[in-house]
């Protein structure tokens, strides 16, 4: 069986070219991309892709901060994001959706910030059959700070422009031609690759520069904005929230401006490895 799989690897490994290779890579940068794009419109897997996580606290002391005039502000504070009851509620953001974890709901996944806030509502726990203790599971209203943040800060257009460039390039690199066998002029039978087209090649080489300069920028400004959001919500709060930024999300937005690159560089390689090899034929 070892064999076998070893000899078809043989059979297809000329087969593949170095445009090949270029466009695997492609493939998974729209893959990653399209996974970034999709984080927290579900409440499965999906909701790991976040952008910013708000989250109370369950305990935290209040302190006297450097700079800090009067404590009102952050005792009234205080005291309204106790009205939770000590329940656990944490908000995800991502470009298409917010999630809102508790610890007594699970964790609920959709696009409309007003559908969470409808679902999230006021309610009733009874102690000791005779007391009832009024529970806000939102006083902060850490729902309508996401949405603002994903209606407000957060913009995806780059990333659609990269996938639809990144397309476009494996569409360019499909017609360059691949190995073929033609006959010499002594009889015998020769493998030969014709160059591609140069039009297309540098077509599909400024193509890809241009998608990892939008590719940069956004991710840049993914990165930038999420770490801004989270520590000024912490700032604003008197430490009441604390704020994280996706690590998923990075990684995934990181490597594909990092596959986008290498795509990028390929193409510009291989044409200064064509120009070369047309030169010394030349001479």
């Amino acid at each position: 069986m070892a064999s076998r799989i070893k000899t078809k690897i043989g059979q297809w490994m000329p087969m593949i070219g170095y445009h090949h290779v270029l466009m695997i890579l492609s493939v998974i940068t729209i893959i990653l991309l399209s996974i970034l794009l999709a984080g927290c419109s579900a409440s499965n897997s999906l909701s790991k892709v976040y952008l910013l996580s708000l989250e109370y606290k369950k305990d935290y002391p209040l302190s006297k901060a450097p700079g800090q005039v009067s404590s009102a502000i952050a005792h009234a504070v205080h005291n309204v994001s106790q009205a939770r009851n000590g329940e656990t509620f944490e908000v995800r953001v991502g470009y298409m959706g917010i999630c809102v974890t508790q610890s007594h709901t699970g964790r609920i996944c959709s696009s409309n910030a007003q559908v969470l806030a409808n679902l999230i509502q006021t309610q009733k726990y009874v102690k000791n059959g005779n007391t009832s203790t009024e529970t806000i599971p939102d006083p902060l209203n850490l729902i309508m700070i996401a949405n603002e943040f994903k209606e407000k800060i957060v913009f995806d257009g780059l990333i659609y422009i990269v996938v639809a460039l990144t397309f476009i390039c494996i569409l360019l690199l499909s017609t360059f031609p691949g190995w073929h066998e033609e006959v010499d002029d002594e009889g015998s039978m020769r493998a030969v690759k014709p160059f591609p087209s140069r039009p297309v090649t540098w077509a599909c080489s400024l193509i890809m520069v241009t998608g990892f300069g939008f590719g940069l920028i956004s991710i840049l400004w993914q990165h930038i904005n999420s770490s801004a959001t989270a520590t000024m919500t912490e700032m604003l709060t008197y430490g009441a929230v604390s704020g994280h930024v996706g690590g998923v999300a990075m990684a995934l937005g990181w490597l594909s401006v990092g596959l986008i690159s290498l795509v990028a560089l390929g193409m510009l390689v291989m044409i200064l490895s064509i120009q070369l090899i047309m030169k010394l034929t030349e001479e």
